[in-house]
């Protein structure tokens, strides 16, 4: 006699083994990331042979039913606590890559010349603009074109220089699935990368994660039963402890007497 899930004919039920449960409460994380590269996040958890199946019968047979039955399950507090872990790894790691992003954007120091060599034109542009001013006040025009025409060359100068000593593009980190940006990226390459399978799926990891939180689902009856099991394990052994306890010093004070 076969088990229920091998025999032939039997229809599929939500709370099958073989079924995704977090599939039924709004994602799978280990079909979403699928043959990306955030699929190694879901393998942490998941592993990487994960085989449970995303059936939609089963799905609208779990949406079918109340709250206080999804309750008793749980499912929605499991996915709730794993979203929560692959969130944080995300951060974690969009952290790190921020800090990388930071150093490869910061402007490469000048050198000691090159100090010098924009000190010098700081104070060669302070001279010509005090003598534009004197031209000007005493009305010779051409003087002061002059000096306004040397100023606009040495102030391009120094900017140029300033400016070359930051990065030809700019590189940065997206909030949602921590993948690198660039400045130089055309408009047709954020589009591709918003419309990814890794941003939509990080996206609607964190749309459900919040979801959940904000809902804060129980986690399942058993689970719930165990636990209430230990916790009363738990202070039936602090009584016992307290009990030997005391009766140790009533033995000790029994030898004092």
């Amino acid at each position: 006699d076969l088990p229920p899930d091998q025999r032939v004919g039997r229809r599929r039920k939500f709370s099958d083994q073989e079924v995704c449960k977090y599939y039924l409460c709004g994602i799978s994380p280990f079909y979403a990331f699928k043959n990306t590269k955030s699929a190694s996040d879901a393998y942490k958890y998941l592993g990487m042979y994960y085989d449970k199946v995303c059936d939609d019968k089963c799905k609208a047979e779990w949406e079918a039913l109340s709250q206080e039955e999804k309750d008793q399950y749980g499912y929605e507090h499991d996915l709730k606590v794993l979203l929560g872990k692959l969130v944080a790894d995300c951060d974690h790691r969009i952290s790190k890559a921020e800090e990388k992003a930071n150093m490869e954007n910061a402007p490469t120091p000048l050198s000691d010349t090159e100090k010098e060599q924009i000190e010098g034109w700081s104070a060669e542009m302070k001279k010509l603009n005090e003598e534009s001013d004197k031209a000007a006040d005493e009305g010779d025009v051409d003087a002061a074109e002059v000096a306004v025409t040397r100023i606009e060359a040495v102030k391009k100068m120094k900017q140029d220089l300033e400016r070359s000593k930051y990065p030809s593009k700019i590189v940065s980190v997206c909030q949602v699935s921590g993948v690198y940006l660039s400045s130089a990226d055309s408009e047709l390459r954020k589009l591709d990368h918003l419309k990814g399978k890794q941003y939509q799926g990080w996206k609607a990891i964190r749309d459900r994660l919040s979801e959940l939180t904000a809902q804060n689902p129980p986690p399942s009856r058993s689970a719930r039963d165990n636990g209430t099991r230990r916790n009363d394990s738990s202070r039936e052994g602090d009584r016992d402890r307290d009990y030997r306890s005391r009766d140790r010093d009533r033995d000790y004070r029994g030898r004092d007497r």
